[in-house]
Parts: structure tokens; C-alpha cells; sequence
């Protein structure tokens, strides 16, 4: 008995929302999913720089952002991502069923079932949206639509910056046989970007799709900066005095004076975040891909993943391309040369995925005997790789108990709290949030011991001394206090109106 195509499309579909669906309830008890978490804060508010009318951050997600009205309806606009992560699925089965074939199903099932397409699926960032926008620019390459696919290639610029690089690497892979379409795509691409460049430019912020490039740039350049999640040490590592008036000019000095300096570490170490790139599941900076991936079981779909880079991986040196096989390991090269160049990060990997398995699905049984090769080095690199900080365990945890603690959830968030430090986080934003825990749970005098030793790891930051004066101020250590908040302003002047009230009773005194 013959079972029909369409039937095993709608299994495949139902088996992925379903997934979904359980992955979801799971990841809520880790990581309470109506909280907004990291980067994901800087997308529900004012896109625009401070005192800049230029945008600080890829203008795409932004846009979606103020549509979902993300900050009211979290859990939502979280569903709302989930769902988009099917799309990429929908683009590659929509390019290839003249095609049919069980290989066919299996890449369809592969893609729509990646572990990383569900667990990045919950996140109200760019990766998903942006990964979507790679498959159907692929699609409509496959099919001859070269223009409409430069456009959407182009608004994915608006997403992730780094596949500003796409345009490039096309251009070496298709400058002998496609040097047209090159053009035609190029060009369209340009429509989508232009009017963004032209409003940067014009307000200070540089020639650029965001102006938050300098600052990666120069995260790229150091491994402290790279391991070391946003948080009160990340602000000390971060703030010594950055000027925003003339773009991310400070930040780009930076790293140039540090690759200027030691060209020869900073290769070294852009070989290393190359490797890392390839790695599974990968790096997670602010995020604990590869525990999350493990409480939620999804752990068991890696081989899928690992059969999309290895097949893709041989796809991409295929002789003869196409102009979309070319586009393809183009998006490919460029997911690659920005983790040498910025930062790996799984997430960041997700935004290429689509691109290794539409290479993938385009490849025959014939073929995919060189998928091995890379296959067992993707393997090897996964065991061997590795740097201090790749993933930085309790983080989870941690990020849990601030946005409990924000809540007024102060039994919860000690219990993450706890969790986080059980599970071996250390670090001086533990103690900072224990710090304003216990001094909220009526134990101010605890709560500046903590304090003290948040500073002795972070002695830079403005945050721990602003907590910490008004830790002193409430135990009427008056003095201390003033001196505290006069550090603390001293390090950001844009915390002098929070501390105004003990300001103002010195300047009385």
C-alpha cells in the first residue's frame, strides 16, 4: 500500500508543530518564557541611537517587534517566531517537489524538525525571520526570479548586517558563468538596503545598515569580550567613556589598534571562531545552547543538523553550479567569514542553515558519498574545538532569577538563583542580583555584602555602584553612600538622575 505525498507532508507538518508545541511547555519551566531576555530587550524599544536618528541594530527586527507590540504580548510574539520557523521548510519542499523523491521528504523533515530551528524558534530576535528570508530568496532563485530573489535577499540584510557580505561572494562564485544575474540580484538587493544606508548616513550614525558593526567588530577581537555574556562585568569590560555623536567610531579604534597590534593573534583567533563555527551544538554567548538542546530533549535531532553541514558542506565545491547553488554557498561563506571576523554563536549559524540544506536536497545519492568527509571532520572539530566561555553554564538559570527578581517574584527567582549557582555560575552578576534579592527581602545589611563582592570582580561597572549605594544609603551608611553614587555617575554619567536624592542631600550637606 502506496502511502500518499501529500499525507506524509501533513505528518511531517503535524510531528513539527507538535514537537513545538511539547519543546514549548518544556523550555517555559527553564527559562519563563513571558520574560524578555538580553538582546532580545534592545528590539522592544527605540530602535534609533541615543542622540542619533540612525538605526543602532539591524532595522528588520524592529519593525516586527512594533507590529507584535512585543512588549505586551511576549508569549505571543514568542508562537508568533515559532511559527515563522516552518517557512524555511515550506521554501525548500516549494523548490524541489517537481523533483519528489523520498530525499526530498527527508530534507523537508530534516529542516522543519532542526533542533535549532525549534529552540531559536522561542527567541524575539532576528535569526528566524532572517533564516525564512535566506530560504525563499533561495527558492525564487531556484525557479528564475532572480530580481524578487535579490530583494529578499536584500531585506535579509535588514535582519542580520553580516550577509551584506552575500553580494561578494556571489560575485567569485558566479563572475564566469552568471555575471548578469549577479548583477540583476545585486542591484535588487541594493533597492532594500539603500534607503536604510542613506538614513544612517545622514544622521551620523555612517554608511552602514546598523552601526552596532564597530562594536562587533571589536567583541571579535578579544576573548574576554567574546565569553563574557551581557551583564555588570560585560558594562566594565564595555564602558570607558564611548561616544555615540560620530557613529561607533570609538568602538571600530578599538579594534583596529587591537588587530594592529597583534595581527597575528587576532588571525590565530578568527581561526579559531572559524572552527568553532562548525561545531556541535555550538557556541552560545548568551544563550546555553547545548544544556537547553539537552532538557529539552532536542539533543537526539543534532544528526539532522549534522547531515544539512556535511551535505552542504560538499555541495558548496560542486563543479558546474547553478546561479542559486552559487547564491547558496555564498550565504554559506558569509555565515563562515563573519565567525571569523565578529563571533561564532549558534544562533548566528541558524541564519545560513536554509542554505546548506537547500544544497543538500540538491544533491544526488551519487554525490552525497562526499558529504562524509565532511561529516567526520564536522565530528572531530565538535570533540576538539572549544575556548574558555564557549557556553557559560547556569547562564540559563541566571537570567531566569533577574527577570523573576524584576517580577516581584522574589521566592522563585532565589530558586533559579540557587540553581544557577549549583550548576557552577560565578560571576559578579550572581552576586549583584543576590545582592538586590536579599536586601529586598528585608536583609539590607546581607545585600551590601554581596554588593562588595560583585565589586571585587567588577570594580568598573556604574550598575554595582549605583546598587551599592543605595545598599549603603538604606543601611544609613550615609557617607559611604554619596561616595558610591558619585562613582557610580562618575562611570555613567546617565545614572545621575536615578541617584539624584542622595546626590542632592551631599550638595546639602
Amino acid at each position: 500500500m502506496r502511502i500518499s505525498k501529500p499525507l506524509i507532508l501533513s505528518a511531517i507538518v503535524l510531528a513539527a508543530i507538535c514537537l513545538r508545541i511539547w519543546v514549548f511547555s518544556s523550555f517555559d519551566r527553564l527559562l519563563p518564557l513571558d520574560g524578555l531576555y538580553v538582546d532580545e530587550k534592545t528590539y522592544s524599544v527605540s530602535p534609533f541611537i541615543q542622540g542619533v536618528e540612525g538605526f543602532s541594530r539591524p532595522p528588520g527586527m524592529f519593525i516586527i517587534a512594533m507590529l507584535m507590540n512585543v512588549q505586551r504580548n511576549v508569549t505571543t510574539s514568542r508562537i508568533v517566531i515559532s511559527l515563522l520557523s516552518l517557512l524555511p521548510a515550506l521554501a525548500l519542499f516549494l523548490a524541489f517537489r517537481k523533483r519528489g523523491g523520498a530525499w526530498v521528504y527527508l530534507c523537508t523533515a530534516g529542516l522543519i524538525l532542526s533542533p535549532f530551528m525549534i529552540l531559536f524558534g522561542f527567541q524575539l530576535l532576528p535569526a528566524v525571520p532572517a533564516a525564512a528570508l535566506i530560504a525563499f530568496t533561495l527558492m525564487l532563485a531556484k525557479r528564475g526570479k532572480t530580481v524578487l530573489a535579490g530583494f529578499l535577499a536584500g531585506i535579509s540584510i535588514l535582519f542580520r548586517a553580516e550577509l551584506a557580505l552575500v553580494p561578494l561572494f556571489l560575485f567569485v562564485f558566479s563572475f564566469r558563468n552568471h555575471l548578469r544575474k549577479w548583477m540583476i540580484f545585486t542591484a535588487s538587493a541594493a533597492i532594500a538596503v539603500i534607503p536604510v544606508i542613506i538614513l544612517n548616513l545622514s544622521a551620523g550614525a555612517g554608511p552602514v545598515v546598523a552601526s552596532n558593526g564597530g562594536e562587533n567588530l571589536w567583541l571579535g577581537t578579544d576573548w574576554e569580550l567574546v565569553t563574557t555574556p551581557p551583564g555588570t562585568e560585560f558594562e566594565e569590560l564595555v564602558s570607558t567613556g564611548t561616544s555615540r555623536s560620530g557613529g561607533d567610531t570609538v568602538f571600530l579604534e578599538r579594534a583596529f589598534t587591537s588587530i594592529g597590534s597583534a595581527p597575528f593573534a587576532w588571525l590565530s583567533m578568527g581561526g579559531r571562531k572559524l572552527l568553532a563555527f562548525f561545531t556541535l551544538p555550538g557556541p552560545g554567548r548568551n544563550f546555553e545552547t547545548g544544556w537547553l538542546l539537552q532538557r529539552t530533549w532536542l539533543i537526539f535531532l543534532l544528526p539532522l543538523t549534522l547531515l544539512a553541514m556535511s551535505a552542504g558542506t560538499a555541495g558548496v565545491f560542486r563543479k558546474g553550479q547553478s546561479f542559486w547553488q552559487s547564491t547558496a554557498a555564498a550565504f554559506i561563506c558569509s555565515g563562515i567569514v563573519s565567525a571569523f571576523i565578529f563571533f561564532p554563536s549558534a544562533r548566528f549559524r541558524l541564519v545560513v542553515l536554509p542554505a546548506f540544506w537547500f544544497l543538500a536536497t540538491s544533491l544526488d545519492w551519487k554525490f552525497l558519498k562526499k558529504a562524509i568527509v565532511p561529516a567526520v571532520l564536522i565530528v572531530i572539530i565538535s570533540l576538539v574545538v572549544t575556548y574558555p566561555g564557549m557556553e557559560r553554564s547556569g547562564l540559563t538559570s541566571l537570567l531566569a532569577a533577574e527577570y523573576l527578581l524584576d517580577s516581584g517574584k522574589l521566592t522563585e527567582s532565589a530558586e533559579y538563583l540557587m540553581d544557577a549557582e549549583e550548576r557552577g555560575y560565578f560571576g559578579a552578576d550572581l552576586f549583584n542580583l543576590r545582592g538586590v534579592l536579599v536586601s529586598l527581602s528585608g536583609n539590607p545589611e546581607e545585600g551590601a555584602v554581596e554588593f562588595e563582592k560583585a565589586l571585587e570582580i567588577a570594580p568598573g561597572s556604574p550598575t554595582l555602584w549605583k546598587n551599592f549605594a543605595v545598599s549603603l544609603w538604606t543601611n544609613g551608611r550615609y557617607g559611604d553612600s554619596i561616595e558610591a553614587a558619585r562613582r557610580a555617575v562618575f562611570l555613567n554619567p546617565l545614572l545621575r538622575e536615578q541617584l539624584r536624592p542622595i546626590l542632592e542631600h551631599a550638595e546639602n550637606l
